[in-house]
């Protein structure tokens, strides 16, 4: 009964996927091989995708500082690319985890090529049915050559947008735009897009777009595995993606240089606020002090350099932006004079503030040093408020955040 079911099963197999009616042998020889480039191909873009998000993360966080590209552009793109890179993060990884697992069935197969022996089982499983490895081979084969085509599917697609969006930004740059334009921009041509799509639904850019080669990959899959299967699968992948993107994201909120820090208060990020915790490959985010425990009667505080504040004094001075009499601040004349820095809810004038770069790609930032000497041993509290200016819904906005950067430190006794 077991050699009859399992001939049955394996001719039924190879004449499925064997048919070379309509294949050239050298497409069924490439076939044939295809598992050895896909796991290296899988193999070296997987150990590349873990390296990337660092990289996007020091990227973005110089286009918020250098280049003055909106806090809310920078957070929607690097959301958007860290989804891309997790995505395929679970699609090599699912892939070469079959891989593995098709490679043990091979050596299964090839160790017992006659499958289970119904004979020598207890009773309880010996009425069963079971696959013969060859099946299991060549079943597992398809799924992973099913798998590894869907990263080419998805790729050509996020391509395109990827592309779209970087040139949105480039623009944002090139033309000085601050203000979250670039995002009206790529949902405008967005919504262009889609009517007419929909209006020249059978013109013969539509029915190019239709037969591209996203689309008909698209539609294999669909009309082979079912569009509903194809859909919670899809979905499930983004689903197991997003740890990985909350990950990439951890942190980035504090590159947003118009909103206050109240989130990060109450468990104290010290990579953040002190260059002895730092993290040597990412750029300061606010302020920073060099140790957390100090010894002398002064320290040295240091405020990093945003360009959009060189923009929101430019118009502050030239009345672009105008102070409301309810904000009891002069409008500064500088980048110091964006901010008010308060020592124990006392506030420190006349400071002597220095121009200096950062070793960590040469960050801008302005230094001052603050005498310590009359405060008592123990915590004590660096605040520091800043007047900020800026766009947002093609409305202009003045705002004071007076907890825009606190630094706990300990004054300690020598």
């Amino acid at each position: 009964m077991e050699d009859k079911f399992t001939d049955t099963s394996q001719t039924d197999i190879e004449d499925k996927f064997a048919n070379s009616s309509a294949i050239p042998d050298w497409l069924k020889d490439t076939q044939n091989r295809s598992w050895e480039p896909e796991v290296i191909i899988s193999g070296l873009i997987l150990t590349s995708l873990f390296i990337v998000p660092t990289k996007l993360f020091q990227f973005y966080t110089i286009l918020i500082q250098e280049y003055a590209v909106s806090f809310v552009s920078s957070l929607v793109t690097f959301l958007y690319l860290s989804f891309v890179i997790n995505v395929f993060k679970v699609f090599f990884i699912i892939h070469l985890l079959s891989r593995l697992a098709w490679a043990g069935l091979v050596g299964l197969s090839y160790a017992f090529p006659e499958g289970v022996d119904n004979t020598k089982l207890f009773k309880t499983f010996s009425e069963y049915k079971f696959r013969s490895p060859t099946e299991l081979v060549i079943k597992l084969e398809n799924w992973c050559s099913t798998l590894f085509g869907f990263p080419v599917y998805t790729g050509i697609l996020f391509t395109v947008f990827t592309f779209v969006l970087f040139l949105l930004v480039g623009v944002s740059i090139l033309f000085g735009l601050h203000g979250t334009e670039e995002i009206y921009l790529f949902l405008m041509l967005t919504a262009i897009y889609t009517v007419i799509a929909y209006v020249f639904k059978k013109s013969k850019i539509a029915q190019w777009i239709g037969t591209s080669i996203p689309s008909t990959i698209s539609s294999i899959y669909q009309s082979n595995l079912g569009k509903w299967k194809v859909m919670i699968f899809i979905y499930c992948i983004m689903f197991l993606s997003m740890p990985n993107i909350l990950s990439d994201l951890h942190g980035f909120d504090m590159y947003a240089n118009i909103s206050n820090i109240d989130d990060e208060l109450e468990w104290l990020n010290k990579s953040f606020w002190y260059e002895e915790y730092h993290d040597e490959e990412l750029r300061y985010a606010r302020a920073f002090i060099k140790k957390e425990q100090v010894y002398d009667e002064s320290l040295l505080l240091n405020i990093v350099h945003y360009q959009e504040d060189e923009f929101s004094i430019a118009s502050l001075k030239s009345g672009e932006f105008q102070l409301p009499d309810s904000i009891d601040w002069e409008i500064p004349q500088n980048f110091p004079g964006l901010f008010r820095v308060y020592l124990n809810d006392s506030l420190v004038s006349n400071l002597d503030w220095a121009k200096v770069k950062l070793k960590i790609d040469n960050q801008k930032a302005f230094t001052t040093l603050l005498d310590i000497k009359y405060l008592q041993p123990g915590k004590n509290l660096i605040r520091i408020e800043k007047l900020c200016a800026f766009s947002i819904l093609m409305s202009d906005k003045i705002k004071i955040r007076k907890r825009w950067a606190e630094i706990p430190f300990y004054k300690m006794e020598k």
